[in-house]
């Protein structure tokens, strides 16, 4: 029997109607000689301290630190019923299609589960970014052998460990150590969880205690050739603070009662020229940085919409990556998704420039399932930018 193993129901509703599979049974879908089953994200989880040592049950120092020499995982309650279902076919299995997310934690899903139920058949890996018609049909259409990302599998696991190791140990002990007692006094600590509310509490200490200093500057508005020209004064000749700020009113005051209603001469104009690249397209963290710095949109509402706009709407390619360009070749379809058109759109000769504007570069089976290859410089259209500098004195 084929297998296709995805990671949630709507995922393997999807791809069964790709592949002739009808008939619904109980977590699963089966026809055309193929089966669809999934998980509900992770069915296991890293098994805890008082499974590699009992006397773990009530947190003890004197017991720590937990190193597993041989790592155990279990199955979690509430998803029982369909890691049975799953095991079940796993052991009636040939071939196992995975069909998880394109990412290191979609090939972890997949095969923890046939890892611990001894499943050692053919694997292979459908590559899925987008769940449109044409994307599922050219994923079906090239699946990978099994081999190709394995890898991703041992970073995955690597990386689970690791948050183990450092979050279960260090939660104990710090809790014995300085925790109230109880589930409240827990003190949790986590691999990346830490260090990130260690700098958010670095960063709230600084505004604390910032202290406001008064600095001063000089505006002016030139008329030149009939036109109005803004200028900033630059000081040279006072005396600035360590970060070069005029903090003397009175200096900025003299200036303006020296230049005010008199006429300048422009002894000096410099022009350059800047080229700026054209921006690369949206990765999750840019995304939610830009939604949360112009409507105040939380991380967690981000990537639910990036997500339903991938997985329900089929607008999008997957959006759980930091990879921020894509294939030249994925273009026409994306472009197609818009469903733009001249009379729809007043802006569409502007989506038209896009393909050129936009990075593109090869794109290689790694890391986030997305990630791009470092080996050639993405192909760009440049801006330019003209910056003049002009000096007047009076």
């Amino acid at each position: 029997m084929k297998l296709y193993l995805c990671e949630k129901p709507s995922q393997g509703r999807e791809i069964a109607g790709h592949i002739g599979a009808r008939t619904r049974g109980e977590g699963c879908i089966t026809g055309n000689g193929v089966t669809v089953t999934w998980g509900i994200g992770h069915l296991v989880e890293q098994a805890k301290p008082e499974h590699y040592n009992p006397a773990l049950k009530f947190w003890d120092i004197a017991h720590l630190p937990v190193l597993p020499d041989e790592w155990h995982m279990e199955v979690k309650d509430q998803t029982r019923d369909q890691y049975k279902i799953v095991a079940q076919l796993l052991k009636q299995a040939t071939e196992v299609v995975i069909a998880t997310d394109a990412d290191r934690e979609g090939e972890v899903i997949a095969r923890e589960l046939m890892q611990l139920n001894g499943y050692r058949g053919k694997v292979s890996r459908l590559w899925l970014s987008a769940f449109d018609d044409a994307s599922v049909k050219k994923a079906l259409a090239s699946i990978l052998p099994g081999e190709k990302t394995l890898p991703m599998y041992f970073s995955g696991m690597g990386r689970s460990r690791a948050d183990w190791l450092a979050g279960m140990n260090l939660t104990m002990a710090l809790t014995k150590a300085f925790g109230a007692g109880g589930k409240d006094g827990t003190l949790h600590c986590g691999r990346v969880q830490t260090p990130v509310l260690a700098l958010v509490v670095r960063c709230e200490r600084a505004i604390a205690a910032f202290v406001p200093k008064a600095h001063f500057g000089v505006n002016a508005t030139f008329l030149m050739g009939g036109a109005s020209v803004p200028m900033a004064w630059v000081a040279r000749a006072v005396p600035l603070d360590d970060e070069g700020r005029l903090v003397d009113r009175g200096s900025a005051e003299a200036v303006v009662k020296q230049v005010a209603g008199q006429t300048g001469k422009v002894s000096l104009v410099e022009t350059t020229q800047e080229r700026e690249v054209a921006p690369l397209l949206y990765s999750l963290g840019s995304l939610q940085r830009e939604a949360s710095a112009r409507f105040g949109m939380k991380a967690q509402a981000v990537l639910d919409a990036a997500q339903a706009l991938y997985e329900k709407h089929k607008t999008t390619s997957y959006p759980r990556t930091d990879a921020n360009t894509c294939h030249a070749r994925c273009w026409p379809n994306r472009t197609r998704r818009c469903r733009l058109s001249p009379e729809r759109s007043p802006s569409w000769q502007h989506w038209r420039r896009l393909p050129s504007l936009c990075s593109m570069v090869p794109m290689s089976v790694s890391g986030a399932g997305h990630s791009t290859t470092n080996r050639s410089r993405p192909t760009t259209r440049s801006f330019r930018r003209e910056t003049r500098t002009s000096m007047c004195r009076p």
